[in-house]
This record gives structure tokens, sequence and C-alpha cells, in this order.
């Protein structure tokens, strides 16, 4: 009778192992060991799991695996091998391994957990034909694939393998066409108008040439915990000390008690602060006490206090953030303002200090963490480094990101949040082109929002990548929705006014995105190159030539890697008649653009005529 533990399926087998190993071995056997070690666990690993496979068995330099869809299979092998790419990086080439990997799909025998069979053979021999950094598959793995991965497949024809006995059709994706240098692009587009950054055309030309995959060292990440928001000992418990009144008028106290609890009560709105009551801060009015004892009575690090003048029609706020612990003073500001609508004001002044506040404390976190060493993580200190390499517009610290945030997702899987920043790095990936994957990243995004949503309805970060998303596949009234929910919840977050922003660009609402992307740069300057780059076409579209450049220039030369700030600027310089300067942009433009496709720029706005303008600009500046 058949073994209780032996039984047959279909699956596609992956098979890998490392070229050169016996050479690499007899050079450096522990150092080479070391590297091995390193690849399966920090990216073979998580690779597999994500996409569904499971490692039969690793052998020396070798790794088996199986999945159950070819397509998931062929996904897994692209990013491994993107992966190894970007491992490399930066390593001594005596000491770089690359991966050969073979693919078939067939009937396999389990038995106690590990797989045999022909279709295991026919995977080992296409492994022995590829060359370093590359794949080979079988023709039946290809015609599962063929019209539903965008990816740049080669006809090998048939060849006879060691101990098979019979040919095999095989098809290859070579190293320097899953390289983002390789010069071979896939020959598959995908639908231009679905996604991109400014109609995102031009980005998603960058996905069909393919993306490298990026993996992290993630560290020691012992501890699961739960969280909902982060408690006070993470560091950013935070109140606000009662504004002083120095309009030398008592009836005007009501304008300084005010102002101190709507900044509070904006403050609040941040979820990853702690934010001190306002009724517990009222006892502290008028008393002369150190700020660490003040700290200590109310469970607060940081203190904010701060001081109200009125002069004639005109008002005067100063605020002052100081560490409790060690009373020293972190950051000032002053705001002054016109007193024609004195609540008007109020609200106003409580969302621009709340805001920049915000922007100052999750900053200093996130000093406090990378200060951490990486064996001493926890969730919320994970989830921050995240957000620092998701403002990096690099495909490597996009992949570091991703990898972080479905760890601490992992860790607390209650963690809205985390899912809520996931989902951003998702769309990111897919608008900035790093990605052959593009609509599913989108798909993804929205996934991983409603998923947030469902946890915490209220997460503000949720509802602003909703509004992005959904614009992006050209749904924009859900856009719309999602981006007047997220301002809603929290009018003082600045990336959920760029948010905003940028629906109302490419709804056509060019006089209202620029108000609101402006009104965001008040409360954070560092804007990303997402919204600069829809902030710089409202300047554009708003013949507001001056304020495109200036804002353009500055901004191309913080993200100089970044692939589209050029082409808005060519387009300003046009305008302007500074046609040097726009030939040069171009130029620059091209080099980061190869695949730059101007019928499709600016897609994305739903009023074509507001594409054409920008088209008619950058034709001025010499593009075609």
């Amino acid at each position: 009778m058949p073994d209780s533990t032996t039984n047959r399926r279909l699956a596609t087998i992956l098979v890998a192992d490392v070229d050169g190993y016996s050479r690499l071995m007899r050079a450096d056997e522990e150092g080479t060991l070391v590297d091995l070690r390193a690849h399966l666990a920090e990216l073979v690993a998580p690779v597999v799991e994500r996409f569904h496979g499971r490692i039969v068995k690793t052998v020396g330099d070798g790794v088996l695996v199986e999945f159950g869809s070819a397509i998931e299979a062929v996904r897994s092998a692209v990013e491994l091998q993107r992966g190894m790419v970007e491992r490399n990086q930066g390593t001594p080439p005596e000491r770089r391994q690359a991966f050969r990997m073979g693919l078939h799909l067939g009937d396999i025998i389990v038995s106690d957990d590990d797989v045999f069979g022909d279709t295991v053979n026919v995977a080992s021999r296409l492994e022995g034909l590829a060359e370093p950094g590359s794949i080979v598959l079988s023709a039946s793995v290809y015609e599962q694939v063929r019209d539903k991965l965008a990816l740049p497949f080669r006809a090998q024809g048939s060849r006879t393998l060691k101990n098979i006995d019979r040919p095999i059709q095989v098809y290859s994706l070579d190293a320097a066409a899953l390289s983002r240098d390789g010069a071979t692009p896939p020959r598959t587009r995908v639908p231009v108008r679905r996604l991109t950054i400014a109609g995102a055309a031009v980005a998603l030309a960058l996905a069909i040439g393919g993306g490298l995959a990026w993996v992290v060292d993630r560290g020691l990440l012992d501890n699961a915990v739960a969280i909902t928001r982060p408690p006070a000992e993470a560091g950013l418990s935070v109140a606000v000390l009662m504004f002083t009144n120095q309009s030398g008028d008592a009836a005007q106290d009501y304008f300084s008690d005010g102002l101190t609890e709507d900044i509070t009560r904006a403050l609040g709105r941040f979820k990853e602060l702690t934010v001190i009551s306002y009724n517990a801060v009222l006892p502290f009015r008028n008393k002369e006490l150190p700020l660490a004892e003040i700290g200590r009575a109310l469970n607060a690090r940081y203190l904010v206090s701060g001081s109200v003048r009125r002069m004639g029609q005109r008002v005067r706020v100063t605020v002052q953030l100081s560490d409790a612990m060690n009373s020293t003073q972190l950051w000032s500001e002053q705001y002054d303002d016109e007193l024609s609508d004195i609540f008007a004001v109020q609200e106003r002044i409580a969302h621009r200090v709340a805001g920049t506040l915000a922007s100052s404390l999750q900053q200093i976190a996130l000093q406090r963490a990378l200060r951490k060493p990486t064996d001493n993580l926890d969730a919320y200190d994970m989830l921050l480094r995240a957000r620092a390499l998701g403002a990096d517009p690099t495909r490597s610290a996009n992949r570091m990101a991703r990898e972080m945030l479905e760890r601490v997702t992992q860790m607390a899987p209650g963690y809205a949040d985390a899912y809520a920043e996931l989902a951003d790095i998702y769309f990111q990936r897919a608008a900035f082109g790093w990605s052959e994957f593009a609509q599913q990243d989108v798909e993804t995004a929205i996934r991983l929002s409603q998923k947030a949503l469902e946890i915490d309805p209220d997460s503000v970060l949720a509802h602003s990548v909703l509004a992005r998303a959904y614009t992006s596949v050209l749904k924009y009234d859900l856009g719309l929705a999602e981006s007047e929910r997220a301002l809603q919840l929290n009018p003082s977050d600045a990336e959920v006014m760029l948010a905003r922003a940028a629906v109302l660009l490419w709804t056509g609402r060019i006089d209202e995105s620029i108000a609101t992307a402006e009104a965001a740069m008040r409360l954070n300057v560092s804007i990303g190159p997402e919204a600069t780059l829809n902030l710089g076409l409202a300047y554009l579209l708003a013949r507001r030539y001056t304020d495109a450049v200036r804002l353009l220039e500055a901004q191309r030369t913080r993200y100089p890697a970044y692939p589209l700030l050029d082409l808005p600027l060519a387009a300003a310089y046009a305008e302007l008649g500074r046609t040097t300067d726009a030939q040069q942009a171009v130029e620059q433009a091209r080099l980061k653009n190869p695949h730059f496709d101007l019928a499709s720029f600016g897609s994305r706005f739903q009023d074509p005529a507001l594409q054409r303008r920008v088209e008619e600009s950058l034709r001025k500046a010499g593009v075609n």
C-alpha cells in the first residue's frame, strides 16, 4: 500500500544555486558561508513567503522551492534576482554571489515534506542552463504567465536535458533585462493612463524597463508587540502649557486660553503623539516651576509653552517646544496675523502651530529611534525607520521600507498605522515606476488602506492614500471624498493637505490645489518630490512660471535622482524665454527618462485640455 505521507499534486518548482560557489569557498570559506546564509535568511525566505511559496530544502549552495502558482513562482524569481543585484552593490567583486534559477511546472510526488519526480529533475536541469543572475523556465511555466506578466521573456528553442527523455522548450529572463540598467525593455507596456505621478506615464515607462528589488537588514526582531498608539514611554508624550497673555489686558485671557485649548485639540489628531489633556494642564497656570518637575507631574516628555500679544489689529503668538527631561529648548517660532476675525485667527494659528510641532516631534522621535541598535527594535521604532526610508525617493529605500513595514504588521497585526504606511509605500512603488506589477501594487495599496480603516476608521493616512490611489485609477469622486475625509480628521497635517492638493490638481481645481499645497508648506517646508511635482505643475498651469522655477530648482537639488522634476522645470523655463536653461533641463529629463512618452504625460488630468497645455509648454522647451 502507498505510504500515507505520500501524495501527488501539481506545482511549480524553482531550483536555484550560486554560480561559482566552489571558487568562492576556496577563496574564503567562512565569508562565503556567512554571505550565503544572510542571502537565504534576509532575501530568499521573506520573498518566498510573500509569494506563497514553500522552501522544501536547502542543500549546500542550492535551494528548492515549491509554488502553487506559476505566476507567483516567476514573480518570486524576479524579485530574488533583483534583490541579489542590490545586495551585491558595494560588495567587493570577489565576494559577490549570483543565483542561477530554473522553473518547471508539473506533477510532483510529496513525501514527508520533501518533493520528488520528473518535475523536480527538469527544474534542476533548467537551472544548469541559466547564466548568473538569470532565470530559465520551461514552456509549461511560460504558457501560464506569458499574457499575465509584463516581462521580457526570450525564446531559447528546444533543449535536450541530461536524463530527461524528451526535448524541453525553454524560455529565459536574462540578467541584463532584469537589472535597472539593462538594455532590454519588456515587450508589454502597462496602460499609462492607469497610474503615474504626473499622470504618470513617465513613471510607468520606467517601470516597463524593470525595477530592482531590494532587501533590508532587518536586525533581530524578537518581541511581538500589539500597538494601537504609542505609549507615553515611546517618547512622544507632550503637554501644552497655558499660553501667557502679554497684551496687558486681562480681558484678552480668553484668546490665549482658547489658543491653548485649540492647539491641544489639534495636536491630539496626530496619532503618533500622546497629548496630555487641557484640564490636566490647568492647575499649572502661572506656576513658576522647573520644566522637569512639570514634565514628571504630567508624565510628559515634551512641553509646549508660549505667549500671546495683541497689538491693535494684529496678534503675535510665540511658541517654544522644550524637552522636560533635560530642560532644554528644542524649537521656537513666531506667528503674526491680522485680527479681522479673532476666532478664525485663533483656529488658523492653532493649526499652523500643531502641524509644525507634530512634524518636529516626529523628527525627534525618529532620531531617537535611529540611535537604537538594530537588534533592539519594537514595532513603533521600526515604523519610524520605515517612514524615514519612505521619504527617500529611491527604489532601494522603498524596498527596505516595505520589508520593514511588512515585518511590523507581523509583529503588531492590530496596528492600523502600519497597514496605512505600507499602503503608502506600495502606492509610491507603483507611481514612481519601480514595479512591473504597477496595477497590482495600486490594488494592494487600496486593500491595505481599507484594512487600516477596518482597524481604525479614523486613520488619516489611510484616507490620504486612498485619495491618491483612487485618483490614479481615474476614480475622481472617490478620491475627492477620501481627501475631504482626511482633512476633516486632521486639518493640521501637512501630508493630508498635500494629498488633498494632488486630488485638486488632477480634477482641475488649480488655484485651490496651489493654496492647499502652499498651506502645507507653511507647516512643513520639506515636502517630498511627488508633492513638489504636483505643485510645480499647478504653478505651470496657473502661469506662475517664476514660482514654478523657484520651487523646482530647489527641490531638484534636494532630489537629484527623482526622474520627473526636470520636465515641468523645462516647461517653465521655456515659458519665461530661458531657452538655454530649458534645453539643459530637457537633456537631464532625457537622461533620467529614456522611455519618456510626451503623448501620455499628464494623462491623469480629468480635463484633457490641461494635459494639452502642459504638452504645449513642454514642446516649447524642445520635448517631442
